[in-house]
């Protein structure tokens, strides 16, 4: 007994084993899926009550956003002045601190000058703190004869 296989006849038996091997793994992607629907049921069965107030809850947070949204930009608009406001006076404070350094440069620059010449003078810087001494008592001995 001779049995004859044709080019067509093993095409066939491959397309009918590849079918089957198709349908073997469909059958095991619909039991995953199936056992994954059955997680998600006992899920919701077991948390119906807390998904339940949830879901009630959600206008009434959702009201809450829109009214914080709402105050928010309301306070931004209110503040936004402000705070324009405030860079100014900020750049206006920073020029005023810069003109003060600049002061305190110049006297520290007379009082270096100053104390050099005390320094590199013969005398002392008492003699002259005397003197002075000696013209304001002048000074207010002339306002009093007035």
């Amino acid at each position: 007994m001779g049995a004859n296989l044709t080019v067509q006849d093993f095409f066939k038996l491959i397309l009918f084993l590849l079918g089957i091997g198709v349908g073997a793994y469909l059958i095991m992607v619909l039991v995953k899926i199936n056992k994954i629907l059955e997680h998600i049921k006992s899920l919701i069965d077991n948390n119906t009550e807390e998904l339940d107030l949830t879901i009630k809850q959600l206008p009434g947070i959702s009201k809450n956003i829109n009214m914080i949204t709402e105050e928010a930009n309301n306070t931004l608009k209110k503040v936004s002045p402000d705070v324009e406001a405030l860079i100014q006076n900020s750049g206006k404070i920073s020029g005023s601190v810069s003109s003060i350094t600049d002061s305190v440069d110049l006297i520290s620059v007379g009082v270096a000058d100053t104390l050099g010449f005390f320094g590199g003078n013969k005398t002392g810087f008492t003699d002259y703190v005397v003197i002075a001494k000696e013209i304001f008592e002048f000074i207010k001995s002339l306002l009093k004869k007035k």
